[in-house]
C-alpha cells in the first residue's frame, strides 16, 4: 500500500518510518526537557560561550553558572532562553520529512549548528540591549528575537527540505 505524492508512490513503511522517527526525537527532546541536569548543562554553554563572544567584543563579562555578570548589566539563561523548544521542534520537522538518513544527518547537523549560532547573538545583543537600551530590553527579547529565532528555524527547515527533495545529478 502507498499514498500518492507529488507525481509518485511513498510507501506505508517509508511514512511509518518518519513517524517513528519524528517521535523519537520527539522522546528524546523531553527527556532532555524534562532532565534539570541536562538542561543546567545546555544553559552553561550557552552562558559561557555568549561571555567568551562578549568579552572577544571588548565587554568585560563572566559566566557564573548559567549568568552572565558584569559591573553594569547581567543576563541570567534560563531554559526558554536556550532555544531547545525550537530546535527541538526543527529536529522533530527533520526527521518526520520523508528523505535519506544522509539527508537528515545533513538537515540535524545544520539546523543544530545554525541555531545554536543564532542564539548566541540573540544572547549576546539582549546584553547590548539590555546594557545601553534597559526599557527595550523586554519587548525586544519577548517579541523581536522569540519571532526571529522562529522564523529562522522555519526558513531553515524550508531550505533544507527543498534541497532534500531534489533528485540527484542522473536520476529521472
Amino acid at each position: 500500500m502507498s499514498v500518492r505524492r507529488a507525481g509518485r508512490r511513498v510507501p506505508w513503511a517509508q511514512v511509518i518510518a518518519s513517524v517513528a522517527e519524528a517521535g523519537a526525537v520527539l522522546v528524546l527532546l523531553i527527556m532532555v526537557l524534562g532532565n534539570e541536569r541536562a538542561t543546567l548543562a545546555v544553559r552553561r554553554v550557552f552562558a559561557v560561550t555568549t561571555s567568551v563572544l562578549l568579552n572577544a567584543l571588548g565587554n568585560v563579562t563572566a559566566a557564573s553558572g548559567t549568568d552572565i555578570v558584569s559591573n553594569g548589566f547581567g543576563i541570567s539563561v534560563v531554559t526558554a532562553c536556550t532555544g531547545l523548544f525550537v530546535t527541538g521542534l526543527f529536529l522533530i520537522a527533520v526527521a518526520a520529512f520523508p528523505t535519506t538518513w544522509r539527508a537528515k544527518l545533513v538537515g540535524a547537523s545544520a539546523g543544530l549548528a545554525t541555531l545554536f549560532v543564532v542564539n548566541v547573538v540573540r544572547l549576546t545583543s539582549l546584553y547590548y540591549v539590555g546594557t545601553y537600551w534597559r526599557s527595550a530590553l523586554e519587548p525586544i527579547h519577548q517579541l523581536v528575537w522569540q519571532s526571529l529565532v522562529i522564523a529562522v528555524a522555519v526558513s531553515l527547515w524550508l531550505l533544507w527540505a527543498g534541497r532534500a527533495t531534489k533528485p540527484s545529478k542522473g536520476t529521472a
